[in-house]
């Protein structure tokens, strides 16, 4: 079967990343997990910067049992340098070839750009109805650097997500590299809502990049939350924070100058009052929907800091567009205790999603699915909709996680294939089936996929 990609995007070429190690994962910010060594994190968030320059050394190194190269990078100017060819391995490498077709264009109820010059609740009750156009979605996949990319997506949606993002996209490279651009975005005609995310801190240089994805999704969203050193060279993310003029003007000339409308992604200044004027500026600039990840700037460690849930109900509160939360989901107790208590219109989750899928699906007590079979699944959508084996691989791991704890030889297996297959992948799903651990995830409670992770948050 032939997989959908925009006209503008046909030309599918190898990736020009370095090999990811499994356990590099990242949650709404585009950040790894905590179990991640700072040289790998660095090589995690370099891949946005696809450049011969930045790997200026490769070592092997062994991490958990994990088979993979690790690139040191320098870490310069990544977003003002050039982007070149950088080395590449067999993980880098698409995991099938298909036949790629256009995607039709998709219509949006913004008929032309808003103008800033109506009043609050008209700008309030315009993002309102494209909101509620959309079904008003309140489970959402949030974006994941190499994590949340279509088979994924689509995965999750089959499983309750109502809505997802795409991983973080650098909006110069993405304007400027064709190679990128067909291999960092790809969609589908279900792929619907679709939020397409863009890191920047050049207003022009955004909208170049908006524009080749705008008949594409339901909203452009621009990352101010990621906390990362690479952020703080790169002058984005949640460093803008010390630069709102620059936020609002990135802001404001998405909302003027595009079909679809204009998302934002932050976290919380230390401050409450400061939060509520920077979410108000956003509102005011014309951003019509706001997802706040309830942590600062310097909480990065989601595993022993909580997301302020008060915080969000705050936004909430001062706001009038749709809010998002994002922060401590795990499973579907928090998603409603997070609903109830900040009172958003929907949340975000990203690592617990990565463990278990169908984390979504658990809204009752019927039914049940094996995370086997989650794999399979996944496995078949990466068929259709190909994707480097880097992301295949990661995936595998973090799916059947607890299965290779009970059968560490089985990973190392997996570990040991330089060149993955889809016959080796799912021989190992068999395997480990004959072996009684493809564990049952059930419909919710999803109490095995938080189980021994009861710290983990995002």
């Amino acid at each position: 079967m032939s997989w959908l990609v925009p006209d503008i995007f046909q030309t599918l070429t190898v990736p020009s990343h370095p090999l990811l190690p499994p356990k590099l994962v990242a949650g709404g910010d585009g950040l790894p997990s905590a179990t991640a060594s700072r040289r790998h994190l660095h090589l995690l968030l370099m891949r946005f910067k696809p450049s011969a320059t930045n790997f200026h050394h490769f070592a092997k190194h062994d991490l958990n049992n994990h088979h993979h190269l690790t690139a040191f990078s320098t870490l310069t100017q990544t977003l003002t340098s050039h982007p070149t060819q950088s080395p590449t391995t067999a993980d880098d490498h698409l995991c099938s070839d298909t036949t790629s077709e256009p995607l039709p264009n998709h219509e949006f109820s913004f008929s032309e750009p808003p103008d800033l010059q109506l009043t609050r609740e008209a700008r309030i009750e315009r993002a309102w109805s494209h909101w509620k156009k959309l079904g008003e979605p309140k489970v959402i996949v949030a974006p994941m650097v190499d994590n949340s990319e279509l088979p994924f997506r689509i995965l999750c949606r089959r499983y309750g997500a109502e809505a997802a993002y795409t991983p973080m996209l650098h909006s110069r490279i993405f304007s400027e590299n064709e190679k990128y651009r067909s291999q960092e975005f790809t969609t589908c005609k279900e792929d619907r809502p679709l939020l397409i995310q863009f890191c920047a801190n050049d207003p022009e240089t955004l909208l170049q990049a908006a524009r080749r994805v705008e008949s594409h999704c339901d909203y452009v969203d621009i990352n101010l939350g990621c906390p990362q050193r690479i952020a703080r060279r790169g002058n984005y993310g949640a460093f803008l924070m010390d630069k709102l003029p620059l936020i609002k003007s990135l802001v404001e000339k998405l909302a003027l100058n595009l079909a679809v409308p204009v998302s934002c992604k932050i976290r919380i200044f230390p401050d409450l009052q400061d939060t509520l004027n920077y979410a108000k500026m956003l509102e005011e600039a014309g951003c019509s929907l706001l997802a706040v990840h309830g942590r600062t700037r310097d909480e990065k460690d989601g595993k022993n800091i909580r997301a302020n849930w008060d915080a969000i109900r705050a936004v909430k509160n001062a706001l009038g567009i749709p809010v998002l939360a994002n922060g401590n989901i795990r499973h579907m107790d928090d998603v409603r205790n997070c609903m109830e208590q900040t009172g958003a219109d929907g949340i975000l989750s990203a690592e617990s999603l990565l463990e278990n899928p169908a984390l979504f699906a658990g809204f009752d007590d019927h039914g049940k699915v094996d995370r086997g079979e989650l794999v399979v699944e996944y496995l078949k959508l990466c068929e259709k909709y190909p994707v480097p084996w880097r992301m295949i691989r990661s995936h595998v791991h973090k799916m059947l996680g607890e299965s290779f704890r009970i059968h560490p030889h089985v990973r190392e297996d997996l570990n040991k294939q330089s060149r993955l297959s889809f016959e080796f992948l799912y021989g190992m799903v068999d395997r480990l089936r004959d072996l009684g651990v493809t564990r049952l995830i059930y419909e919710g409670t999803c109490s095995e996929s938080v189980s021994g992770n009861k710290d983990r948050e995002l």
